[in-house]
């Protein structure tokens, strides 16, 4: 949870992490802080309304196809990963990336 936390803001829970990850918002947000502009739109939610499914398509194939060029398809997660809320599989391919792409205060 504070690894998450040092790269974008979030005061939530595991379960509610695990739960925002599945619309790719803040995977997305994370490869922009990991490298400016890698994702240059980012679908999200109009207020209290939850992305769409197609919407969070468009966000997790945005991450996914950042990592599988960048750390290979084989050390990445699955889109099902994702949704599933596979954590420890999401969590390898983002410390796979971190150590690509170093945070200033992780270097």
């Amino acid at each position: 949870k504070q690894w998450y936390q040092r790269r974008v803001a979030i005061t939530a829970g595991i379960k509610e992490i695990e739960e925002s990850l599945k619309d790719g918002v803040i995977l997305c947000q994370l490869l922009n802080e990991m490298k400016k502009n890698t994702v240059r739109k980012i679908m999200m939610p109009q207020g209290a309304e939850k992305l769409s499914t197609m919407k969070s398509t468009v966000n997790l194939n945005s991450f996914l196809r950042f990592a599988q060029i960048n750390i290979g398809k084989d050390n990445c997660c699955s889109i099902s990963d994702i949704q599933q809320g596979e954590l420890s599989s999401v969590h390898d391919t983002l410390k796979r990336l971190c150590e690509k792409y170093p945070y200033q205060s992780d270097a």
